[in-house]
């Protein structure tokens, strides 16, 4: 704050720093970790940083927390539940909450109150979302701008500028991603730059991993439906708003849920200039957090799981960009503890990358190659499953859940129907090449057969092609190092989905083997 006083009237200003976090799908700070026994403790990434934040509202420092979608979120009314985790139920609602808050932190700064009581901003997030959101929206959002300008008039100290960063996870980032746009929409833009109820806004920094829409309709089946996730708040609105400083975004590249496609940063084929995107091994929950100790039988604490290493590169990515997260040395022993990496998983981690060899290229090949090692893995030790890490140190539920995904392997490539897949000399590779050419062949007969004669399946989506997965596994390229970091971190997804009673080998009849769909833009 600067002041200058003399014969006139004192002039104050100031600027303020709002922090929005959205949580991901199933991830709730409150029963994560304040209220999780010790060692059930799973935090998300979210979680971690919004602990982090500078929470001094009368300095100019606010903080928000949204929680994920499924879970309770009793200022907006939200129970949780299965509608919300499967059908991101609940996100509207989240990002038009955080927008109340947007314009609730500068009239708390100056007038030491909120502008938008609670059970009003309930209501708006009711009123101006749904059908008629979009108009409703920016009517309603409008009208609080010159609401809150008048109420800043002539109020010291003056606030010259609003600096946003904004974080979130899964359908958390997503949200994410809607709250900045929808935000730019009501804002008013003169000569470049952009202002809020009349205040200059920076939007400094974007913190999100692994972007995962599934709103609506998701992609559970994906050669049967032709769904994208993409409904409701998430249509059309997924793209980095060209106002934001810095973007960045973590994916996971083992992640292959069918309903769990990633929303890249990119546009077409080009990344915009203000956007970075860095892929980590590990599934969804391995890079933004979630999972508990013992989870699937992945044994390591909470900062020895793989998630604490991509949390605590985006921590040290946000301070860098400027935003006000406090220094290590400013936070409780278990914050601290929560964003440090222990130097065992450091080692794995860096090992695997090294041995693993993972050649630089588009996000989709970079998953292809990840995911080549994880299911040539699996295929290795198909015969030894049960003796061997993560299955023999799995509680008796989650062994019964990674058996069924073993076996929609197994089941996946006897679709080649190119040899038996437990024979001792099958490779993988080998089978896919002869089931290619034999499809090759018959394709050749298609011209002879009688029109309502017989006609060969294809494949919707290339990346469920039992074919194009299974030509990428070799098991030559493990090494004990890699083996090793796949065994102890990697979390089976689809298995855990499992104990969310969504089990995909059974519905859509495709499991392990298979890669993820991934989508860039608007698509």
């Amino acid at each position: 704050m600067s002041c200058v006083s003399g014969k006139q009237e004192a002039q104050c200003q100031s600027q303020i720093h709002v922090m929005m976090f959205f949580d991901g799908t199933g991830n709730n700070i409150q029963a994560d970790y304040y209220q999780a026994a010790s060692g059930k403790q799973r935090p998300s990434n979210v979680a971690r940083l919004f602990m982090t934040a500078r929470d001094k509202p009368n300095e100019g420092y606010f903080r928000f927390y949204m929680p994920g979608v499924g879970t309770p979120f009793p200022e907006i009314d939200d129970t949780g539940g299965a509608l919300g985790g499967g059908a991101g139920a609940g996100g509207e609602a989240r990002i038009l909450w955080a927008l109340t808050r947007l314009v609730n932190a500068p009239h708390q700064y100056v007038n030491k109150s909120p502008l938008i009581a609670d059970g009003l901003a309930k209501k708006i997030t009711s009123n101006a979302g749904g059908l008629t959101g979009g108009v409703m929206r920016k009517v309603i959002f409008n009208t609080w701008q010159e609401k809150l300008q008048q109420a800043l008039k002539g109020r010291k100290p003056q606030i010259t500028q609003i600096n946003l960063s904004v974080f979130g996870f899964s359908r958390g980032a997503t949200e994410a991603r809607a709250f900045v746009n929808w935000l730019y929409q009501i804002c008013h833009q003169q000569n470049g730059a952009w202002s809020f109820a009349g205040i200059s806004l920076r939007t400094q920094f974007l913190g999100i991993m692994d972007t995962v829409a599934s709103v609506g309709l998701a992609q559970l089946l994906p050669n049967t439906i032709p769904a994208t996730g993409h409904m409701a708040w998430a249509d059309n609105n997924l793209t980095i708003h060209p106002a934001v400083e810095q973007c960045v975004h973590y994916v996971a590249g083992h992640e292959v849920r069918a309903c769990f496609p990633l929303d890249t940063v990119r546009r077409g084929n080009s990344y915009p200039a203000n956007t970075i995107e860095v892929m980590f091994p590990g599934s969804h929950s391995d890079v933004g957090g979630g999972y508990a100790s013992g989870d699937l039988g992945i044994l390591p604490a909470q900062n020895g799981q793989l998630c604490a290493i991509p949390g605590r590169r985006l921590y040290d990515a946000a301070r860098q960009a400027g935003v006000p997260l406090l220094a290590m040395d400013q936070l409780t022993e278990r914050v601290q503890n929560l964003l440090t990496p222990t130097q065992e998983v450091i080692n794995d981690f860096n090992a695997y990358l090294r041995e693993a060899k993972i050649a630089p290229g588009s996000t989709e090949k970079m998953h292809r190659q990840h995911m080549a090692l994880y299911l040539s893995q699996r295929f290795k030790y198909r015969h030894d499953f049960a003796k061997r890490a993560p299955y023999r140190t799995a509680s008796a539920k989650h062994q019964g859940f990674l058996q069924i995904t073993q076996a929609s392997l197994i089941k996946g490539l006897r679709k080649l129907y190119a040899g038996d897949p437990m024979a001792p000399d099958f490779d993988p590779a080998r089978a896919a090449a002869k089931a290619a050419k034999q499809e090759q062949e018959l394709q050749k007969l298609m011209p002879m057969l009688p029109e309502q004669g017989m006609s060969i399946p294809s494949e919707v989506l290339p990346e469920t092609d039992p074919k194009k997965v299974a030509a990428t596994m070799n098991i030559r390229l493990l090494t004990p190092a890699i083996e090793n970091f796949l065994e102890k971190y990697i979390h089976d997804s689809m298995a855990g989905f499992i104990g969310d009673g969504v089990n995909e080998a059974k519905i859509n009849q495709i499991g392990l083997l298979k890669f993820r769909t991934l989508y860039a833009g608007n698509e």
